[in-house]
């Protein structure tokens, strides 16, 4: 067995990532090696801040963007015309955020030009998602999929049978401590409330994974998401435990000076 210990919190790095997925991701295929760089990622709004585009744009793969209701051109687009034509309003601060945000998106996308963002406006259910991989030509096995869809990520992974991506990463609900296996109930017309009710608790997202023959490898500073990888493939590295990989919240509201996360909310997550 290498003696190396498997710690991708080490090589954490923002490009176009919203966290450090960017260099987590480059850190582990170091490790694991690539085999047709293909990459599917669902969840990616506007496309300039998600965890596929570094690899999209600066070393050479090729995949799959989804989102639902995500027209990248209608979104920044929509931006600049509340910043610009909004009379009534007039200069405000409000309009400067706009503004200031509008810029940002367009400086991104002009950092991103050499690689058209193609992304593909589809609702995402456990009913449709291989579907969608056959409509798209998905290969059956590929390098990268990473799930973001704020509620069902859970239900969606599990629902994958047919495609075997060599390397996930999803949003993990680090509001739940790594000794509960929870999951929000499954409902395909399910909308995130801006609360910490969604997704599932890193010891479900691990137990699924067991099920799947992958191996938990990490989680991101902030507590956003959880990495995992084919067993098989880092077989021979030290994996710390769940405890030790854990992450907290480091985002949303404070109580006594520490993050929770989002909100509480008053639903309950059924344990599995």
């Amino acid at each position: 067995m290498n003696s190396e210990i498997f710690d991708i919190n080490l090589h954490e790095k923002k490009i176009y990532s919203q966290n450090g997925e960017d260099g987590i991701l480059e850190f582990i295929f170091s490790k694991i090696g690539t085999t047709n760089k293909f990459s599917v990622e669902f969840g990616v709004g506007n496309g300039f801040e998600c965890n596929t585009v570094y690899l999209l744009e600066k070393k050479g793969w090729t995949g799959l963007m989804m989102d639902y209701g995500a027209d990248q051109d209608i979104q920044w687009k929509g931006v600049l015309k509340k910043a610009w034509s909004n009379k009534n309003i007039g200069f405000s601060e409000n309009i400067k955020k706009y503004v200031n945000f509008s810029k940002k998106i367009i400086k991104r996308k002009e950092r991103s030009i050499h690689y058209t963002l193609d992304i593909k406006n589809e609702r995402i259910t456990a009913e449709n998602i291989e579907n969608l991989f056959q409509k798209y030509q998905v290969p059956k096995n590929f390098d990268l999929l990473s799930i973001d869809i704020d509620y069902n990520d859970f239900w969606v992974w599990k629902a994958i049978s047919k495609f075997h991506p060599r390397v996930l990463v999803i949003e993990f609900n680090s509001s739940v401590p790594p000794t509960e296996s929870k999951v929000v109930p499954y409902d395909p017309n399910a909308q995130w409330d801006g609360t910490n009710y969604f997704g599932a608790s890193l010891l479900a997202l691990k137990n699924l994974s067991l099920e799947k023959n992958y191996t938990l490898l990490g989680c991101d500073s902030n507590g956003i998401n959880a990495f995992f990888c084919k067993s098989d493939l880092v077989k021979n590295f030290k994996i710390k435990d769940i405890e030790d990989l854990y992450r907290s919240p480091k985002y949303g509201e404070k109580i006594n000076g520490v993050n929770i996360g989002h909100p509480p909310s008053s639903k309950k997550m059924i344990e599995i």
